[in-house]
């Protein structure tokens, strides 16, 4: 065990000399440890900071008409990218180990989630409206699967 120990930390003293930060060391030396995890209300917490981070950003975009292209355009034009931040931010946090297998599964559906707005998006510069409404309806009817897996998890409902 010492060994293994021993071959961590220099891993992350390698590390730390190509990035030039310590901060890299204590992440590689320290991520393995379960004591490093989170408690679940920990990582809950953090959910939240970052939700009232961009929860009042996606607020302030009125949803569109989608019975007008040009609505659902700007709406997702809008959305898009915060979405995609928040979730660069809640994947970055540290999960408690006893969620980690369930977490995957809801970044996945976000994910695809995600690639149903990048399609939107993508119909819409080729002016494909039917291609766009039909990838923004998917977007919106993924929607109850992934709130009612994330209750699962403990998230609330909405969970930002």
């Amino acid at each position: 065990m010492e060994r293994l120990r021993r071959r961590h930390v220099l891993f992350g003293a390698a590390c730390a000399a190509v990035t030039g930060t310590v901060a890299t060391v204590l992440v590689l030396v320290f991520s393995g440890d379960s004591k490093a995890a989170p408690t679940k209300a920990e990582y809950f917490a953090r959910v939240a900071a970052i939700c009232r981070v961009y929860g009042p950003q996606l607020d302030k975009i009125r949803p569109p008409d989608v019975s007008e292209p040009a609505s659902v355009i700007v709406a997702v034009q809008a959305v898009f990218p915060v979405l995609v931040a928040q979730q660069r931010d809640v994947r970055a946090l540290r999960a408690p180990k006893e969620l980690r297998a369930k977490l995957a599964r809801w970044f996945d559906l976000h994910d695809r989630r995600l690639g149903m707005l990048e399609e939107a998006l993508r119909a819409a510069g080729k002016q494909d409206y039917l291609a766009m409404s039909v990838a923004y309806v998917d977007f919106i009817l993924a929607a109850p699967q992934a709130a009612r897996l994330g209750r699962a998890i403990g998230f609330p409902h909405p969970p930002c």
